[in-house]
């Protein structure tokens, strides 16, 4: 079975990270989102991956064709112009000449619970979509779906405002659709989840939801990034190869990428630090995402912040509740 991947959005809700890498490169517990993604299809029964890629993911590409990288082939498609979830599709399908069932699943997603089931679900069912869906206690920022008791999608509320919503089934960004449905989504920019769906869901045409139980996490922000970290950590850490940590340092329930250094004296809790970053002695950073090759001061304090690649918090500074751009330098005293 084939899977089509779309990873062609921008990232823009996970500036400054992905600034500087791919959205869907960004290391979840120091292994890039991608590839897990990647491995999860695969132990679902997916033997070819086609990337949806807008025309800014020439690296996104080669990272995900070098070896050891992906454990089933990888091919890729180009978006010219953004085509939304649904163009998006349709394209790929076309163009990578699917001719039978297949799965479609956001890039920017991480899933704790497995696809055969979903699958499976979907044969049983004869579905001509099977939707993952998710129960969540904010559904506030994510489309609601209500099911009847056969297991059909009957209604759909698509990202209620912030306040005007709470528990509910959300759409998980995985699929499983039937070829046919394809020829159903028209030409340019389409998003599914706002016209296919719906239309499916009024017409009373077979379209099933999958409830799914395990960790599942949407990383387009930098606090959902943030959490999923907190979910799979708990009171462990993750600390890659090659990191230097000196006498008197620790990291608490957080994530240490290669290369990274914490000077003596130096903490970090509930935080991800990327690739190469390095933390000066008696600097303390706390639940924080810190980008590949920022350096941290010596007796700085980096609380609640986003620090793009490359930053600086000069020694001795406070910085809490900042989003820092690549290459910036911060000398200020923030108040806790």
């Amino acid at each position: 079975m084939d899977a089509v991947v779309l990873v062609g959005g921008e990232g823009t809700r996970l500036r400054p990270l992905t600034l500087t890498r791919h959205k869907s490169l960004v290391p979840v517990c120091n292994r890039p989102a991608l590839a897990i993604l990647l491995d999860w299809l695969a132990e679902g029964g997916v033997s070819r991956a086609i990337l949806a890629v807008g025309p800014n993911g020439a690296a996104l590409v080669e990272a995900a064709r070098e070896p050891g990288f992906a454990p089933i082939p990888v091919t890729a498609v180009v978006e010219r112009e953004p085509l939304g979830s649904g163009g998006a599709v349709r394209n790929a399908v076309r163009e990578a000449g699917i001719t039978g069932r297949f799965v479609a699943v956001n890039g920017d997603i991480y899933a704790g619970f497995p696809l055969g089931p979903i699958i499976a679900a979907h044969e049983a069912r004869r579905a001509e979509v099977t939707i993952a869906l998710v129960a969540v206690d904010d559904s506030s920022g994510f489309g609601v779906a209500e099911l009847g008791d056969d297991g059909r999608i009957v209604r759909f509320r698509e990202k209620p405002p912030p306040g005007a919503a709470g528990a509910g089934l959300v759409n998980a960004g995985v699929w499983v659709f039937e070829r046919h449905l394809v020829d159903e989504i028209p030409p340019g920019h389409v998003r599914v989840e706002e016209t296919l769906f719906p239309a499916l869901a009024r017409e009373g045409r077979r379209i099933v939801g999958a409830v799914c139980n395990g960790v599942w996490a949407d990383l387009g922000t930098p606090e959902r990034y943030l959490a999923l970290h907190h979910r799979l950590l708990g009171e462990r850490s993750a600390v890659a190869a090659l990191v230097r940590v000196e006498p008197g340092s620790a990291a608490v329930r957080s994530a240490v990428g290669k290369g990274s250094s914490l000077g003596p004296g130096a903490l970090v809790e509930d935080s991800v630090l990327w690739e190469r970053v390095q933390v000066g002695a008696r600097a303390l950073v706390t639940a924080s995402i810190v980008a590949d090759g920022a350096i941290i001061g010596e007796g700085a304090v980096v609380r609640r912040c986003v620090v793009g690649a490359g930053a600086v918090v000069a020694p001795g500074a406070s910085a809490v509740g900042r989003k820092l751009e690549p290459g910036e330098r911060y000398d200020g005293r923030d108040e806790a």
